[in-house]
């Protein structure tokens, strides 16, 4: 008769469930992917860009942030998941969002899911988008403080040009 000792079978189950986590863990890295954000609109200057969680409440705690030009707008392995982006350009160079008095953004900014902003600066979740285990491309349309007055005022100059 084999006697089975408490502490062997303590290690086998011990080493199952280790190789099982080392196992799991590495389908798990497997899964996230790249969010490249196509940005329109872009005037001369640097983007910044934020990706957040889409059930966050406010802004203020980005997963990740980067810095960069047009083209090299890319969040790293990202797991599948609901998130929001928020971006800027900063065309003054000084490293931060401009605001009017009001707080209103005197620089471009954009969000994913484009939403309107007559109301203000929208929730996260008004900007939510889903993003799986394949690679995510978010199209973001940047949008400036005057640009429908000034699109107005163009058209308005057009047509007595007529």
């Amino acid at each position: 008769m084999v006697a089975i000792m408490p502490q062997h079978v303590n290690q086998n189950v011990t080493r199952t469930w280790l190789f099982a986590g080392l196992v799991t863990t590495g389908v798990a890295a497997a899964q996230a992917a790249d969010i490249r954000l196509q940005v329109e609109n872009v005037a001369q200057g640097v983007l910044h860009a934020e990706l957040h969680s889409a059930d966050a409440t406010r802004w203020d705690a980005p997963l990740q942030r980067m810095s960069g030009s047009r083209e090299a707008l890319v969040f790293h392995d990202v797991p599948p998941g609901r998130y929001a982006v928020q971006l800027f350009v900063d065309v003054n160079a000084n490293g931060r969002l401009d605001l009017t008095p009001r707080g209103l953004p005197t620089e471009p900014v954009g969000f994913s899911s484009n939403p309107r902003l007559f109301k203000g600066k929208p929730a996260p979740s008004g900007c939510a988008f889903e993003h799986g285990e394949a690679a995510s491309l978010v199209s973001i349309e940047l949008r400036q403080r005057g640009a429908a007055q000034r699109g107005a005022a163009q058209r308005a100059a057009d047509e007595t040009e007529r």
